[in-house]
């Protein structure tokens, strides 16, 4: 599995925009002009990318069937491989997003609007930008969610079955345990008390031993 600590420097370049295969994605995400495509929120590019780097995070970026480098080959791999992926998905998934949700989007809303003649409502909407920032952030933060889910960093079940008390020590359990994976000097920590049982995982167990 990708290394943190290897990988988490590429997520920082990545967040404040600094882009080492910028000449690769420049005609992905500049216009004629060298201007950046991206004109919704800022943050929402960030949600999205914390969203990909847990993807990448939890997989293997060097593949198990060659021999193993030396550990510095490793770590320069890692954070290449890493920065690479982060911009390929910022420029090639997320910058079509934007401008469809920030650009794409409004024109058609506000040409519909004066093709049935809300002149007033569409001046409205293109002035305020209340709704393509909400859209942006939910298409981010929703592809955030998704990520953890799908790496298995979070557990949707056990907040809908036993409350936030337990999804929140869950959720430390699993970073703590991430953690000392990547620390093994990291002294174990102190295991929540939640004693609540999750209404899926207790289904599955009964359907294995009811097939034995």
């Amino acid at each position: 599995m990708t290394k943190l600590l290897h990988t988490i420097g590429a997520l920082l370049l990545n967040a404040f925009g600094l882009q080492i295969f910028r000449t690769c994605f420049a005609n992905a995400v500049e216009d004629e002009e060298c201007e950046s495509l991206l004109s919704g929120p800022p943050f929402s590019s960030v949600f999205f990318s914390i969203g990909v780097y847990v993807i990448v995070v939890n997989s293997t970026l060097f593949p198990r069937s060659l021999h193993a480098p030396k550990m510095a080959f490793l770590i320069l791999y890692e954070f290449l491989a890493a920065a690479f992926i982060l911009e390929f998905a910022l420029a090639c998934i997320w910058t079509p997003i934007d401008v469809l949700l920030s650009t794409t989007l409004p024109s058609y809303i506000r040409h519909t609007l004066r093709q049935l003649g809300f002149d007033g409502a569409a001046v409205s909407f293109l002035a305020g930008k209340s709704l393509t920032t909400v859209l942006t952030y939910t298409a981010a933060i929703a592809f955030l969610l998704l990520a953890l889910h799908v790496v298995d960093a979070v557990d949707y079940a056990v907040l809908r079955d036993c409350g936030a008390m337990c999804f929140v020590t869950d959720v430390q359990e699993k970073l703590w345990a991430r953690m000392q994976r990547e620390f093994p000097f990291l002294v174990e920590g102190v295991k929540g008390t939640c004693r609540c049982k999750v209404r899926g995982k207790r289904r599955s167990k009964s359907r294995g031993s009811s097939g034995r």
